[in-house]
C-alpha cells in the first residue's frame, strides 16, 4: 500500500557547467537521482539562454488554447492518433471521463519530416508523421525560414542538454555492465529521429470544476512512467487573468512513487530542466537506470479558480528501428515480451499503444 507524504523533495541537481565536462565523474549524483534507489529524477542549473526560451514558448501556450475552434481542428491530426499537431479531450482520466482540463501540441523540434517512406508512416504514425504549425495563426511557434522559433529553440536546447546528460548516464552504466560505444543512450539519441515535444495547457478551471477534481493525486495526470529514454521537463508556469502568479496551492505539482512505494512531492526551480527516465533507458542499461511512477496534481478549491498553467516536456527517444533487448532483472510489461526478449522501439511503442491509448480513444 502507498503511503502519501507531506514531504515536498528536491531532486539531485548538476550544474551545466560540471554536465559539459566530459570528463567529470558525476557517477554519485547520476547513481542518487536515477539509480535502483534514487526517485528517476534530476535537475540541470544554470544552463546559458534556458530561462527566456521557457518564457517564450509558455507565454504562447494559452494563445494557442484560445484559438478559434476551427483553426484548432486544422491542427489536428487523426491519423497520428493526435501525436502531431493540437490534442484536446482525446485522452481520458483515471476516471474515465474525457481530459478537457488539459490541451496538448505536439511536434518533432528537429525534424519537421521525419521519412517519406509511405510504409514506416503508415506503421509507426505517432513518430513518422510531419509537424504541423499554425503558422498563418500564430507564426512565432514556427515563423517560416526561422529554426530558432520558440517551440524548435527550447526543444532543441533541451535536447542538447540532454544528450550531455546521456553521455554521463553511459559512464555511471559503463562502471556496473560492457557496453560497446554505440550501444549507449548517448549515441542512441543522438541518431534518432523519435524525440517529441509536448506543450501542455490546463484551461482555467472554474466552480464546477474544482468540485469535480477532489482529493486524487493524479487529477491532472493520472500514475504512469514515460516509455521513452529521458524526459525533459520546465517547471510550470501558473497564470490568472494573463498576469503570471505563483502556484495557488502548495499540494499540486508533480508527484513521483519512490521504491519503497512512498509518494512524495517533487518541486525543481523555473531556471532548472528536470530530466526523468524513461522505460527505454532502463532497458537499454540493465537496469541501472530506473524510472518511476508519477502524477500531477491539480490545485482545488476557489484559489485555483481562473488560474491556468502552461508547461513543456521534451521526449528523448531511440529511433524506432532501435533493437531492445529485456534484460531478464527489468520486469516492464512482461506480457508484451515476446520469446527470444527482443523487439525495436517501435514495435515496443506500438504494443504500449495497443495497450493503452488505442483502448481510451
Amino acid at each position: 500500500m502507498s503511503c502519501l507524504s507531506s514531504q515536498i523533495v528536491k531532486p539531485v541537481t548538476i550544474s551545466y557547467s560540471d554536465l559539459r565536462d566530459k570528463n567529470a565523474d558525476l557517477s554519485m549524483k547520476i547513481e542518487q537521482g536515477f539509480g535502483p534507489n534514487g526517485l528517476g529524477i534530476l535537475s540541470i542549473s544554470d544552463v546559458p539562454g534556458y530561462s527566456s526560451l521557457r518564457q517564450n514558448l509558455l507565454q504562447l501556450s494559452p494563445r494557442l488554447a484560445n484559438l478559434p475552434d476551427e483553426v484548432k481542428k486544422e491542427l489536428e491530426d487523426p491519423d497520428s492518433w493526435y501525436n502531431f499537431g493540437w490534442s484536446h479531450g482525446k485522452e481520458k482520466l483515471e476516471s474515465g471521463k474525457p481530459d478537457l482540463l488539459k490541451g496538448s501540441f505536439y511536434a518533432n523540434p528537429v525534424l519537421d519530416i521525419p521519412t517519406t517512406e509511405a510504409s514506416l508512416i503508415e506503421r509507426y504514425r505517432s513518430y513518422c508523421g510531419s509537424n504541423i504549425w499554425p503558422a498563418k495563426a500564430l507564426p512565432e511557434l514556427e515563423p517560416v525560414c526561422n529554426l530558432h522559433a520558440a517551440f524548435k529553440a527550447l526543444g532543441k536546447l533541451i535536447l542538447d542538454v540532454g544528450l550531455m546528460l546521456a553521455h554521463h548516464c553511459d559512464l555511471y552504466v559503463s562502471k556496473g555492465m560492457e557496453m560497446q560505444k554505440d550501444d549507449g543512450l548517448e549515441q542512441i539519441l543522438f541518431h534518432s529521429r523519435c524525440h517529441k515535444g509536448r506543450l501542455l495547457y490546463y484551461f482555467p478551471p472554474q466552480q464546477s470544476d474544482c468540485t469535480d477534481i477532489g482529493d486524487s493525486v493524479s487529477s491532472w495526470c493520472g500514475w504512469h512512467t514515460d516509455h521513452g529514454s529521458l524526459t525533459g521537463l520546465t517547471c510550470a508556469m501558473f497564470t490568472r487573468d494573463a498576469e503570471e502568479i505563483t502556484c495557488p496551492d502548495n499540494a499540486a505539482g508533480l508527484y513521483i512513487k519512490t521504491r519503497t512505494n512512498q509518494i512524495v512531492k517533487v518541486a525543481f526551480g523555473k531556471d532548472e530542466i528536470a530530466y526523468q527516465i524513461g522505460e527505454t533507458a532502463e532497458i537499454l542499461s540493465g537496469g541501472y537506470l530506473c524510472a518511476t511512477p508519477h502524477c500531477v496534481r491539480a490545485p482545488k478549491g476557489e484559489v485555483a479558480i481562473g488560474v491556468d498553467r502552461s508547461t513543456f516536456a521534451l521526449f528523448l527517444q531511440p529511433d524506432w528501428d532501435q533493437k531492445l533487448n529485456f534484460p531478464p532483472n527489468v520486469r516492464l510489461h512482461q506480457e508484451l515480451i515476446p520469446s527470444n526478449g527482443s523487439l525495436t522501439f517501435g514495435e515496443y511503442s506500438e504494443k504500449l499503444l495497443n495497450k493503452y491509448y488505442h483502448l481510451k480513444i
